[in-house]
């Protein structure tokens, strides 16, 4: 009895250290980013601004993106920043990054728990948990902003966890969550209900809900997209996310090329479409971290790459080359369906081509310390060097000490920030927009409208949507203007005054 204890106690202190370790790993990307002014009014200023309206019992008509949104969910279906708007109150600018992070882990709980079902193994099950905190997607959304598409991912291993357990309650209760959390991952989760009934069709049962759980996924995605969306958009817009010309102008296009051109549609997950020579390598380099972080086994299983088939559509079918490779939220899909289809094959390796004709005992615990291994090597090697085009390292390496500085005051930033009023109409420098976006009109600076005060951080050197010499010139105009003075300047900050204000 005594034994037992001791190794429950034991078993426990290990399981709380991984995730401690992970938990400051995590923070010292995504709240330090936040802290030093590596945060971006595209996407967390957004949704700051979002919240602010939610928890003032209004629709937010995000001002942010121009043309203006009537309502921001033409834009993304999200419900969860409806529902984490009461916490903007208590956590304030920090309330998306702290609860991406709690999803994060809460994530890692739900893979540790179903990889222990399928394996009845503890070292297996942590091993699982290191993998799923060491793939390269979750290390890329954190080093930008908050999406809710990573909590639908994390909420993923729960729903599979009581698939496999049979219990549909608790299952249909993640799937809920999980379709709310983005409508494109509703989407998903139609092929990943089609997966699993390829791995669970053995039981009538199963098949009878796997299948009721993959119908409503997907007419939740075309109820939304087709419906709830252009009915909340400006002058009812169609769906604004399709950017897939080169396999069609509109779904049901896209749907006949893909049945009609499947030669063609192959090439697509390979070439670089966009033919610009500097796009070149970004679609292999995904393809080899992800069999280096464990997709060998989509290949050797490859009903779980079934899991993945929008995933890899919405990525590398699209128009935006800045979606093909490794950077920010649009690899977190992978990290659950990695580990899952990693762990699963492990468990059940004598039964897998390539993979049963070992018979040591020990095997697949070589082979899971291999993987593990290789996945975390990978993670650090992608966090140094990129071939995906717009990355900034300075946002991602948790190790270096660039990350932790700035090449201005920021405490300072943060003091001077109080200096405009609560009330004012802003427009401020896209890196300055999630810190003050709590207020009822915010644009993101060139757009002023009827703002009466603008905000600049000049050390900063993001200008973005304007060039340097764009942004420069407008501020030059701003300052000599009749109708704007100058409220406060220093050598970081630029805050300008409508003089009738």
């Amino acid at each position: 009895m005594k034994k037992k204890i001791i190794f429950n106690k034991i078993f426990f202190l290990k399981k709380s250290i991984i995730f401690f370790i992970f938990a400051i790993i995590f923070s010292s990307i995504s709240l330090v980013n936040h802290y030093n002014f590596r945060t971006y009014a595209f996407d967390l200023g957004i949704r700051n601004n979002a919240i602010y309206d939610y928890a003032h019992f209004r629709f937010n008509d995000c001002m942010l993106m121009q043309p203006q949104f009537e309502n921001v969910l033409s834009d993304h279906f999200q419900i969860f920043p409806i529902i984490l708007s009461p916490f903007y109150y208590v956590f304030g600018s920090w309330t998306f990054l702290i609860f991406q992070i709690i999803f994060i882990l809460f994530g890692g709980m739900g893979i540790k728990k179903l990889i222990f079902f399928i394996t009845k193994n503890e070292r297996l099950s942590n091993m699982s948990l290191i993998h799923f905190f060491s793939i390269w997607g979750i290390y890329s959304a954190l080093s930008f902003d908050f999406h809710d598409n990573v909590i639908g991912a994390m909420l993923l291993s729960w729903f599979i966890y009581f698939v496999f357990k049979e219990n549909w309650k608790f299952a249909g209760i993640f799937l809920f969550f999980i379709l709310i959390s983005k409508e494109n991952v509703a989407f998903w989760m139609f092929f990943v209900n089609l997966g699993l009934l390829s791995l669970l069709y053995k039981k009538k049962k199963n098949i009878k809900f796997i299948s009721i759980f993959a119908i409503i996924s997907l007419i939740y995605f075309l109820f939304i997209v087709k419906f709830v969306m252009p009915s909340l958009a400006n002058e009812s817009r169609e769906y604004l996310h399709f950017k897939y010309n080169t396999i069609g102008g509109n779904m049901s296009e896209a749907i006949k090329n893909i049945i009609s051109k499947p030669k063609y549609i192959f090439s697509l997950l390979f070439e670089n479409h966009l033919k610009n020579p500097s796009y070149f390598g970004i679609k292999s380099e995904l393809h080899f971290i992800v069999l280096l972080s464990g997709g060998i086994f989509l290949i050797i299983e490859p009903r779980f790459l079934i899991m993945l088939i929008p995933i890899y559509a919405q990525k590398l079918f699209n128009n935006d080359m800045g979606k093909w490779g490794l950077n920010y939220q649009y690899s977190i899909e992978f990290v659950p369906i990695l580990t899952f289809a990693f762990f699963y094959c492990v468990a059940n390796y004598q039964k897998m081509p390539y993979l049963q004709k070992f018979k040591n005992k020990n095997f697949k615990y070589i082979l899971s310390y291999i993987i593990v291994i290789s996945t975390i090597i990978t993670t650090i090697s992608t966090m140094d060097n990129r071939v995906s085009k717009w990355y900034s390292p300075d946002n991602l390496r948790f190790y270096s000490k660039k990350h932790y500085f700035r090449n201005f005051d920021v405490s300072d930033v943060h003091k001077k920030l109080k200096l405009i009023p609560k009330n004012a109409i802003l427009s401020a420098q896209g890196i300055l927009v999630p810190h003050v976006a709590f207020r009822d009109f915010i644009y993101l600076f060139p757009t002023v409208k009827n703002s009466n005060f603008i905000a600049i951080l000049k050390s900063d050197e993001n200008y973005y949507p304007l060039q340097k010499d764009e942004f420069l010139k407008k501020i030059s105009e701003y300052k000599s203007s009749k109708v704007w003075e100058i409220f406060y300047e220093d050598k970081n900050l630029l805050f300008l005054k409508k003089k009738k204000f």
